[in-house]
């Protein structure tokens, strides 16, 4: 069903390069909006628009830009949409797989505020909630939205980046690539992904670790 989905938009997308800066935005608003982005496969579907600005299909000026509104006002919605509904409402209307994360974020708002906004856009069990325990924390506007508005700078081309570079190289090799450059590029990618599952689970450790015993910034 996934791949079906992804196929699909990607066809859709090659048809109708006008409106991909439009459809970068919805998708990029539904993968900030809480919840949201566990059902919809927004990371796929941001991978994939950005491998047709790697093989020069579209223009990454106004995608990247309407990636970043998005991610800003799905986060922001889903912000004033916990304080508007307050905090029982939010519990209750959780599906029970981000009850765990909702809860550990809001313990970490709690006593990093600002940074954990920041860091919450990053970490994937986190960016389903982080909106709503910033919202349901009473955390002031201002300080939201300075944490909303520089992560999503940072992370809307880290989330196009990896589409990017291989559409560029899926060009680069052309129709008739040579097997040595399709080796070479292939060792690269293998040993990419592989030391990032090394690293990651590292990363996201320390991370946590660092927001469970800091003080609120």
């Amino acid at each position: 069903m996934l791949e079906d989905w992804v196929s699909a938009f990607d066809v859709w997308v090659r048809a109708n390069a006008a409106w991909a800066a439009p459809a970068t935005f919805v998708i990029a608003f539904l993968e900030s909006f809480p919840v949201v982005s566990i059902v919809v496969p927004s990371t796929a579907l941001l991978l994939g628009i950005g491998a047709l600005i790697g093989t020069d299909m579209l223009s990454p000026g106004p995608v990247l830009l309407a990636c970043i509104i998005g991610g800003i006002l799905g986060d922001a919605a889903g912000y004033w949409l916990a304080r508007a509904i307050g905090p029982h409402a939010v519990r209750r209307r959780l599906p029970k797989s981000c009850r765990r994360p909702y809860a550990w974020s809001v313990v970490v708002f709690r006593r990093w505020g600002w940074w954990a906004v920041f860091i919450g856009r990053f970490l994937g069990p986190m960016r389903a909630v982080t909106p709503l325990a910033a919202g349901v924390t009473g955390m002031r506007n201002l300080s939201f939205q300075s944490a909303n508005i520089l992560s999503a700078v940072i992370w809307a081309p880290l989330m196009l980046m990896p589409g990017s570079l291989g559409g560029w190289l899926a060009k680069q090799l052309g129709q008739d690539p040579d097997p040595v450059a399709i080796g070479a590029t292939l060792a690269a990618a293998v040993l990419l992904f592989l030391g990032w599952q090394r690293l990651q689970p590292r990363i996201v450790a320390m991370v946590k670790a660092r927001l469970e015993v800091g003080p609120q910034g």
